[in-house]
């Protein structure tokens, strides 16, 4: 999904809160044993919020983007720090921007899960270098009954319902870790990056699916996003009752990993 309406508010809606990035990129350079020197591909590299630290580091960065705009605002954190990375605007269902061989870690962590399975597996094996790489997925969990994760249920309860079926970053990683492994690949263990507390309302939800292009990764008719909005909000005032009433949660970044040998 593209994003280009939203890159300047992208970050109010989907951030990080303070200093987790930093714990993010700590902890995903000791699961894939990142080694100074060694490129990192990041594939949906966004505003940078969750990168900038990446860049940080003695390797060489690599980020891509579908999103001018979105890397636009990336490319301004670097020039506010002082900093320099290679990022390219890509889209992730083609050529990755990188070449043959070359890659010793792939992450993703907002895109990977919008990307065609069998085409995630076969770049990753492009572009890792011949003596093997690292493929990791992150992403924010929460609990079930949080309010966001509740949220995110019933809106594909219902896109079901209307004949959709949206992107599922679970089950995603989930194909790709497995076609890799039966490749040869060995997974690692996963890892909890940085703990927080978040405190979202119904209305959070809905204002941000209203704000975006489309819904769950797919691109839907004005019309039909609309009606499931409405039928959202609706739903969510008899669930909840007042849906602009914040409620506490807990959320984690997790990080799974995979190592795996390109010629196998």
């Amino acid at each position: 999904m593209l994003y280009e309406d939203q890159a300047e508010r992208f970050d109010a809606r989907a951030g990080l809160p303070p200093g987790a990035a930093e714990r993010i990129a700590e902890t995903l350079a000791d699961v894939v044993r990142l080694a100074p020197g060694e490129t990192l591909l990041e594939v949906g590299a966004g505003t940078g919020a969750l990168s900038m630290p990446l860049t940080r580091r003695p390797i060489r960065y690599v980020g891509f983007d579908r999103s001018p705009a979105m890397l636009a605002v990336f490319r301004r954190r670097l020039e506010a720090a002082g900093l320099r990375a290679e990022l390219h605007v890509a889209d992730g269902n083609g050529r990755w921007p990188a070449p043959d061989g070359s890659v010793s870690v792939i992450f993703g962590a907002r895109a990977l899960h919008h990307l065609a399975v069998a085409h995630v597996v076969a770049e990753a094996r492009r572009v890792a270098r011949p003596e093997g790489a690292r493929l990791a997925a992150g992403r924010v969990r929460r609990p079930k009954d949080a309010v966001p994760a509740v949220m995110r249920r019933e809106l594909r309860r219902r896109l079901r319902r209307h004949g959709y079926e949206g992107a599922h970053h679970e089950a995603h990683t989930e194909a790709v870790f497995a076609r890799l492994e039966r490749a040869g690949g060995r997974r690692g263990p996963s890892r909890t990056a940085a703990r927080w507390t978040a405190r979202r309302s119904p209305a959070d939800a809905l204002t941000a699916w209203a704000q975006k292009a489309g819904l769950a990764g797919l691109e839907l008719p004005p019309d039909v996003k609309a009606r499931l909005l409405d039928e959202l909000r609706a739903w969510a005032v008899a669930r909840f009752g007042d849906p602009d009433e914040p409620r506490t949660h807990e959320e984690f970044f997790e990080i799974e990993t995979i190592f795996f040998d390109p010629e196998r």
